[in-house]
């Protein structure tokens, strides 16, 4: 039986990483990159400017060229929520070639998932998410990880079997959306958790404030259809977890540079990788309106970043809401 070939689109660090680790597993990869520029440096260079300069594999295949997708048994698509529209339009990617989105966040005007974007452009196709606790720079020393994969059983199976090894762990789901929600709102709790690691408010109100955000992301996740048992998985409390804490984050990193006085789309402007929690808070707490459910936390976040609020305001607004029961 031939190997799959699977083609990763997106340069970035995750798509990145994980390309590098199919590699390692022998599997046949290619990484496929927008920005012929970029391309260029990496295959020259072979070492990652978003993974800390981190060395690719000499014998990674890196191209520019998208006619490489003519080829493709899998596709894994790492490209940021707000660029996935307009990149998906532009490749010819043949019927019926499952995609698995890497993509974490809610498209600002329409307030998609990655999944919804890509089916609406795609055309009808097999998709699901690979999403869980998975920092690149780890991914990328080849340290271990743990993910999930959420979507048609056929489909995450096959996955299932490209991926897991000594170095990952793959758990299977059948539930899409409350991974995709789980992936998008917890880079928005990360922002507030940023918030009150550089306020030096401690560990118990960022603990408080991880549990809470939970309850949103789950809140959420059940108006949206999403099973239960997603949010206490790999997915759900593990990605919020590592998000919240590891120094590698992002969107944790937004959100100290704001307890530091730092104008937050500026701050975001000048980073080369994209926080997605900064965009997502605003189509979150849109979304959750259109459900009828409330965010809290995420509304604040969206307050501080594009309203201007000022950040005693916010943490006035969330600690002045009436008592409520811990299950809700």
């Amino acid at each position: 039986m031939n190997q799959p070939r699977s083609v990763v689109v997106g340069t970035g660090g995750w798509g990145s990483a994980l390309a590098t680790m199919l590699h390692r597993q022998g599997q046949s990869v290619t990484l496929l990159g927008r920005d012929p520029a970029k391309v260029v440096r990496l295959v020259d260079e072979r070492k990652h400017p978003e993974l800390g300069g981190a060395s690719l594999p000499d014998d990674l295949a890196i191209t520019a060229d998208p006619g490489v997708l003519i080829t493709a048994d899998l596709v894994f698509w790492a490209v940021p929520t707000q660029y996935t529209r307009a990149t998906a339009a532009n490749l010819a990617l043949p019927s019926g070639v499952p995609v698995v989105s890497l993509s974490k966040g809610l498209e600002q005007d329409t307030l998609e998932t990655p999944t919804g974007i890509l089916n609406e452009v795609l055309g009808h196709r097999p998709l699901a998410v690979l999403s869980g606790p998975s920092h690149a720079e780890e991914v990328q020393q080849g340290k271990p990880v743990v993910l999930a994969c959420g979507g048609p059983e056929a489909l995450t199976r096959q996955v299932s079997g490209l991926l897991h090894g000594r170095a990952c762990r793959i758990y299977t789901s059948t539930d899409l959306i409350g991974i995709e929600l789980s992936g998008a709102l917890k880079n928005v709790i990360a922002v507030a958790a940023g918030i009150t690691e550089g306020l030096g408010l401690g560990d118990n109100i960022k603990a408080a404030l991880i549990t809470r955000g939970l309850a949103e992301i789950r809140r959420l996740g059940r108006a949206c259809g999403a099973q239960e048992a997603t949010f206490a998985g790999i997915a759900g409390i593990g990605d919020l977890l590592t998000t919240c804490y590891s120094p590698h984050g992002r969107n944790r990193a937004v959100g100290i540079a704001i307890a530091s006085g730092e104008n937050p789309l500026a701050f975001i402007r000048r980073q080369k990788t994209v926080a997605e929690g900064a965009w997502t808070c605003r189509a979150a707490v849109e979304l959750a309106r259109k459900h009828e459910v409330e965010l809290p936390i995420a509304a604040q976040v969206s307050a501080i970043i594009w309203d201007g609020a000022p950040l005693d305001q916010a943490i006035e607004a969330l600690f002045a809401r009436s008592p409520k029961d811990d299950h809700t």
